[in-house]
């Protein structure tokens, strides 16, 4: 069984866990670099990387697409997709890591699944983004393809002015109201969904002066018990987006816990130094049973 891991950063910590995983369970990785990715369109379809033909794959595992711009990351999602029509089993299911990698798509997703989620506004209106400013007073704005908690603005009623540029430079906004947690500290709870299954969770604590929590700009993994209501809200957004595996981010609210967003390529890295859970293990089984081999 030729199983392909799609990965940018050979030293990712989660691809080099997913590749020993498959490994302890009889199968062997192949690491791929999408930049090296090449579609030929004529009498058939060909896919290649690296030299190597994809289509000879029984299963892709995307643990990192890459991306150089929106053009190159609509041109990988098409090309998951055409591997999938062909009968190379994909993991995450290409519309899952769509669904995920777009916030407005994700929005949608947990409110018709009655998931709670912050009130979300997602607009090309100038004067719309200003109302919903006033409206909370503080709002959290997201870049509608975002990741690694890059670009996160907090606007003020008092001051709603970066909106025009935002809007002048990516032609729409993603909006949440900000909603201050009722832990002791600014954090938010990652917890990674596999197969059906709360892996384990962990807090992201913010650093000293800061309110974004993610490990990529200085938030800090904490040992965060996994509740009946992480296990419930967290399985339920992985299935509402169609993951297979995720990383699923609430935060502690006076009401309960609410989902913040779904991340269809998650990192496992803090879930292991906080637990020394390895979700590598737990992402190739449940791989390699859906792919009809050991495990």
């Amino acid at each position: 069984m030729r199983v392909g891991v799609v990965v940018s950063d050979r030293g990712d910590w989660t691809a080099e866990a997913i590749g020993s995983g498959l490994s302890r369970q009889g199968a062997k990785a192949e690491y791929l670099d999408f930049s090296e990715l090449a579609a030929l369109v004529g009498p058939d379809l060909r896919f290649r990387g690296e030299g190597r033909d994809l289509l000879g794959l029984s299963v892709l595992i995307v643990r990192d697409l890459g991306r150089r711009g929106s053009a190159d990351v609509a041109f990988r999602f098409e090309a998951l997709s055409a591997l999938e029509e062909s009968g190379v089993r994909v993991v995450n299911p290409p519309s899952a890591i769509q669904r995920a990698a777009n916030k407005f798509a994700t929005s949608v997703a947990l409110q018709r699944a009655g998931i709670p989620h912050p009130e979300t506004l997602v607009t090309t209106s100038l004067s719309a983004a200003e109302e919903f400013v006033a409206q909370y007073g503080r709002a959290v704005y997201k870049p509608l393809f975002g990741f690694k908690g890059r670009g996160l603005l907090l606007l003020t009623a008092e001051d709603p002015s970066p909106l025009r540029g935002l809007i002048e430079k990516s032609g729409v906004v993603y909006l949440q109201e900000f909603i201050e947690s009722t832990a002791p500290r600014p954090r938010d709870i990652r917890a990674f969904v596999v197969d059906g299954h709360v892996a384990g969770a962990i807090f992201r604590v913010a650093p000293a002066g800061s309110w974004i929590s993610n490990l990529a700009r200085g938030g800090a993994p904490e040992r965060c018990p996994t509740t009946s209501e992480i296990e419930d809200l967290a399985v339920r957004a992985a299935s509402a987006v169609g993951a297979v595996y995720c990383g699923v981010d609430l935060i502690e609210t006076s009401s309960g816990l609410a989902v913040l967003e779904v991340n269809g390529t998650p990192s496992g890295w803090g879930l292991h130094q906080a637990w020394g859970i390895d979700v590598g293990e737990l992402i190739a089984g449940a791989v390699l049973r859906l792919a009809g081999g050991s495990g």
